[in-house]
């Protein structure tokens, strides 16, 4: 039978698919994470935060990360004057930024940095297992068994991990909740610590919750009734109050759902690699591609001789 390479591709295209789907399950959303009564977290304050930045720069002593300065300032000055990022980096695991209300009274600082989720989407997407949820309730980042892959940077709703851009063995970046080097020693975060205004306070998940509660009952009239991160997206560790006239999406808080994407994404992962059928499967059809390419170059006696079609 005459077999052109439209109808190999094909074959191998449907045998391909075919052992793939026969191995592997059809993906469904698990149940629910709950949290640990025993993981720590923070309750950032917005109402609260006066916008100093004294965590932002205890979070880059903590971490020896280094400043970012402006264009400006390395042109004129050859080295940073001050630390002015735009946005998390490889650099800055903790950014403060600003909301302009219409009244100069009304402006809103509010913290940014990495959720630490109940059921991280970060950690159900790296199919390597970088990043795990410690018992401490951090979400941390193992970059010896990281391959690069940066799936991790496309699961999470928020944008935090950041990639080293810059670096030929390059790892990703972003906010520890100080794992290592104060919770396992039973230590506040650097950030908390570091506030002036109590803006950032420290402890684990139920007793936040509860001063956040608290909180709104003591002054229904300066907080909105909302703890943003006690449900969205199946809950996190870092939860945060907002001021009652300023909503949480004007601060860069999106308004998820309370469904984690987490179990779903971990499924069709899992699945996707189990056993390594896909790369099998696509070298298979490509080694027999090749294979048969070179028969009918040796038969007809050419190099290089025309596809039929």
């Amino acid at each position: 039978m005459k077999l052109d390479r439209r109808k190999f591709l094909k074959i191998g295209a449907v045998a391909g698919g075919t052992a793939v789907c026969a191995t592997a399950a059809p993906a469904q959303a698990r149940e629910r994470r709950e949290p640990d009564p025993n993981w720590y977290g923070m309750l950032n304050d917005s109402a609260r935060c006066i916008g100093c930045k004294a965590c932002q720069v205890a979070c880059k002593k903590e971490n020896k990360l280094e400043l970012e300065a402006t264009l400006d300032d390395k042109e004129k000055f050859g080295h940073a004057i001050y630390d002015s990022p735009r946005g998390l980096s490889e650099h800055t695991y903790t950014l403060i930024k600003l909301h302009q209300g219409e009244k100069a009274e009304e402006a809103t600082f509010v913290k940014q940095q990495c959720m630490h989720c109940v059921d991280p989407a970060c950690q159900s997407a790296c199919i390597v297992g970088a990043l795990k949820k410690q018992p401490t309730g951090a979400v941390q980042y193992d970059a010896g068994m990281c391959m690069g892959c940066r799936y991790c940077m496309v699961a999470c709703p928020y944008s935090v991990p950041q990639f080293e851009w810059h670096r030929a063995i390059p790892s990703i970046k972003k906010c520890t909740l100080c794992n290592e080097t104060k919770l396992t020693k039973g230590e506040p975060t650097a950030c908390s610590t570091a506030c002036p205004a109590g803006a950032i306070t420290f402890g684990k998940r139920e007793e936040l919750l509860r001063i956040a509660r608290q909180r709104i009952k003591a002054e229904p009239e300066r907080y909105l009734d909302h703890i943003y991160g006690e449900k969205e997206i199946g809950g996190t560790n870092v939860l945060y109050l907002t001021r009652k006239n300023v909503q949480f999406a004007g601060l860069g808080l999106p308004d998820f759902e309370y469904k984690a994407v987490s179990g779903l994404t971990e499924s069709i992962q899992h699945r996707i690699f189990q056993y390594f059928i896909p790369p099998i499967a696509v070298y298979s059809i490509l080694g027999g591609i090749m294979a048969y390419n070179q028969r009918r170059k040796k038969n007809a006696g050419i190099e290089g001789g025309e596809d039929e079609y």
